[in-house]
């Protein structure tokens, strides 16, 4: 085995190897992780550089971290605000603030999972960039089911679109499935909801715990909790809501699921955010078979997406008479 001192350990970390296979790197508290999330400047790949850094030479606290020179961090580009706090060393302030946070978060029913601990999905870590972090409120339980699917799709959905989400959830939740969507007006919110229809759990993939987004479906999203579902984000609860955090999102929900199931999208639509997610993991992509599901007009926006999809072979066609076979693939 490879230990974690080792050289060939560490230049393992300067290149694309997931870690993770060899090393537990949640050795470093959580608040001095979170504290490093803090900081302008610092995103998450930063942070999780430096978490996989710290394991790797047994450091457990910023103390730790702040004996090293800047030159020496693995680094493309090392932010000054990370300079200044690592020199300045105030760091019992910045737990004592961060311990704060927690508290509040925990009041709100909200948890804090980071990367490394046990209850963070390993399914997710092949996803380009896994955020060091999951702010999650409700079943927990439900990141390490193996038995998801993402349902998404535009919010500009047509009738037949609705009818199809509501089948797709239909036959997946006959098999125990929980649905994965992203809360959004039209094809998420219709999953979510078919999803409590049909008595399984969903998980809503957000950009804020704190303030849902859009507020229309705060009560959908309520619903989701009270029946055993669960909110996940990346971001810390009171996280501005802006346009790139949305489709950067998308890629949880493909993390977290077997399948992304696309109904309608347009071929520059936000889902396909999600389906070049799971395209790029190698997990199945699959559409609706537009002719078997009666689509009158084959040309109109809301499926040009999809259909481009199979057209480019990222994803398969999929209609009633393919769930049997479906089901036994992301199950084997």
């Amino acid at each position: 085995m490879i230990q974690a001192h080792s050289p060939y350990f560490r230049i393992m970390l300067g290149s694309t190897y997931n870690v993770l296979a060899l090393y537990n790197w949640n050795d470093m508290n959580i608040l001095d992780a979170l504290a490093l999330k803090e900081l302008k400047g610092v995103g998450d790949e930063t942070i999780s550089s430096l978490l996989i850094f710290a394991a790797a030479n047994g450091f457990k606290t910023l103390e730790d971290i702040a004996g090293v020179r800047t030159q020496n961090l693995p680094l493309k580009r090392t932010p000054s605000s990370l300079v200044e706090f690592l020199k300045v060393g105030h760091f019992e302030s910045a737990r004592k603030q961060i311990s704060e946070k927690i508290e509040e978060w925990r009041l709100q029913g909200i948890k804090v999972i980071m990367r490394g601990d046990a209850k963070y999905p390993s399914h997710l870590l092949e996803v380009v960039k896994p955020p060091p972090f999951l702010f999650c409120k409700g079943n927990v339980e439900l990141l390490q089911s193996n038995k998801a699917i993402a349902v998404v799709g535009t919010r500009n959905n047509t009738a037949l679109g609705k009818e199809l989400t509501k089948s797709t959830v239909e036959a997946f939740a006959s098999k125990g499935f929980a649905i994965i969507s992203g809360l959004a007006l039209g094809i998420d919110a219709i999953a979510h909801r078919a999803a409590l229809d049909f008595r399984v759990p969903t998980i809503a993939v957000l950009v804020d715990l704190a303030t849902i987004s859009p507020a229309v479906n705060r009560k959908l999203a309520n619903e989701i909790l009270d029946n055993g579902g669960l909110w996940v984000s990346e971001n810390p609860p009171g996280t501005r809501s802006i346009p790139a955090l949305f489709a950067k999102r998308d890629r949880i929900q493909a993390g977290l699921a077997s399948a992304v199931f696309a109904i309608e999208t347009t071929i520059d639509g936000g889902t396909m955010h999600a389906v070049n997610a799971s395209y790029a993991m190698g997990r199945p992509v699959f559409v609706p078979d537009s002719q078997a599901a009666g689509y009158p007009d084959l040309s109109i926006p809301a499926i040009s997406g999809t259909q481009n999809l199979v057209k480019e072979q990222r994803a398969s066609y999929y209609s009633e008479d393919s769930y049997e076979e479906i089901h036994s693939d992301l199950l084997s």
